[in-house]
């Protein structure tokens, strides 16, 4: 209220009505951001995964928001810890034992130590797949990592490449694809396997390129439509549970589960061999562990069909998310050598919605949510930041040599993707 005797002028009355006219304005667009993907709190921000299942830009926040139970392993890897900093001793590697030492510095990944890649024993003599996959991935996340947040900060840490991380190093701290529980894996930090970027030896250019496939077989197949069988596919020679497979279910009409010879015309059982999409045209899968983990569950998981395993051993870095009970139960658990498989498939074969919806929850957690490329990139830079806690010490790119003079101790990792095996120091 104006008061007695004032009297207002022009100029003041244009300051009024510019002010209301600014503050309006701002407003408008305050409630137009709240909306859109570029805003950073979780609360004004949803995850769509018809829009976000491959973005890799997501802040941390929003990050949080789409994928809040994705980071159970490292909460609980900081938390073995106890306090305890990892130092470079702590990492350390051994020539030809199918690991990297690498370094991330001011934003940008180097090869500290590749000891002798070439020399890595892993079972299918994929290491160059798996270099390359597993490095390609720690440099998007990298690359991808939005102005909003904090740059990642300046760490050095080590990755086995191999289906027995403890094969590479039976001590010592380190990244590995798998891990079981115990105190002999407690230093085990789990991170995505290399084929969320590719596994030309499954058919899969890219973990993109096959969800995307599958979806749209999944979109062409409704459950109603699908082989009612349980299908399997893989080498028995692996482990003595998948012989058991396929003897309590040789010869069943409910199966489709056939061992599989790779590689050899000769043999009969190559013409079993199946590719990856079309196991999403059965209602019932079966996921079974070999060496250890098995590459094979996450594929799986992209199907709307019913997975079933036995009681699993290794863990990877999603796994705590599957539900055997529940109103979120998203697969089921067959006995570990699968002498209660027939009577798991008759029971679900009287009871076909119990087993649809246990599809839905597995497709919906898995293949539209933390399992698209968006959720491993998010977990990749949360496992920087959880990694960063614990280190004990400051990275350093440039070391003197001999002569006192101050050289990089690291090779950028896109001049080791390009020559590797070859070591790039020594190409003229």
């Amino acid at each position: 209220m104006i008061k007695k005797g004032y009297r207002l002028s022009f100029s003041h009355l244009i300051f009024y009505i510019s002010t209301f006219i600014i503050a309006t304005q701002l407003w408008a667009i305050w409630r137009q951001s709240s909306h859109s993907y570029f805003s950073h709190g979780p609360r004004s921000w949803e995850f769509d995964a018809d829009v976000h299942d491959n973005v890799h830009t997501l802040s941390h926040h929003q990050c949080d928001a789409a994928f809040p139970k994705l980071y159970h392993s490292l909460d609980q890897a900081v938390s073995r810890r106890q306090g305890r900093k990892v130092h470079g001793q702590d990492i350390e590697i051994s020539e030809g034992r199918c690991m990297l030492r690498v370094m991330i510095y001011h934003g940008e990944l180097f090869v500290v130590s590749s000891g002798k890649p070439e020399e890595c024993y892993v079972t299918n003599g994929n290491e160059r797949e798996r270099i390359l996959g597993t490095l390609a991935q720690i440099d998007r996340a990298l690359t991808t990592s939005p102005i909003s947040d904090p740059s990642v900060p300046n760490i050095e840490f080590s990755l086995s490449l191999d289906d027995l991380p403890r094969r590479s190093k039976s001590k010592g701290t380190f990244f590995g694809y798998t891990r079981k529980e115990g105190r002999e894996y407690n230093d085990i930090w789990m991170m995505p396997n290399y084929a969320y970027w590719s596994w030309n030896y499954t058919h899969a250019p890219s973990w993109n390129t096959i969800r995307r496939e599958i979806e749209q077989r999944e979109t062409q197949l409704p459950w109603a439509k699908k082989d009612p069988r349980v299908v399997w596919r893989g080498k028995i020679k692996m482990a003595k549970l998948r012989k058991e497979l396929v003897r309590v279910s040789e010869g069943k009409p409910w199966s489709d589960i056939k061992p599989v010879v790779i590689n050899n015309a000769s043999d009969p059982h190559t013409k079993d061999v199946m590719n990856l999409r079309e196991f999403c045209g059965y209602k019932y899968t079966v996921q079974t562990e070999g060496t250890s983990y098995s590459g094979r569950l996450k594929y799986l998981q992209l199907c709307r069909s019913a997975l079933i395993t036995h009681p699993l051993e290794w863990q990877e870095f999603h796994t705590h998310l599957m539900r055997l009970a529940g109103p979120d139960v998203n697969y089921i658990e067959a006995s570990e050598n699968f002498g209660n498989l027939e009577s798991a498939i008759e029971y679900y074969r009287t009871h076909d919605d119990e087993a649809e919806q246990i599809a839905k929850n597995s497709y919906e957690t898995f293949s539209r949510r933390y399992l698209t490329p968006a959720a491993v990139t998010c977990y990749w830079r949360r496992l920087f930041w959880s990694w960063a806690s614990v280190q004990g010490y400051e990275p350093q790119l440039y070391a003197p040599d001999k002569d006192g003079n101050m050289v990089m101790r690291a090779t950028p990792w896109t001049a080791f993707a390009a020559n590797w095996p070859t070591d790039p120091s020594i190409i003229p």
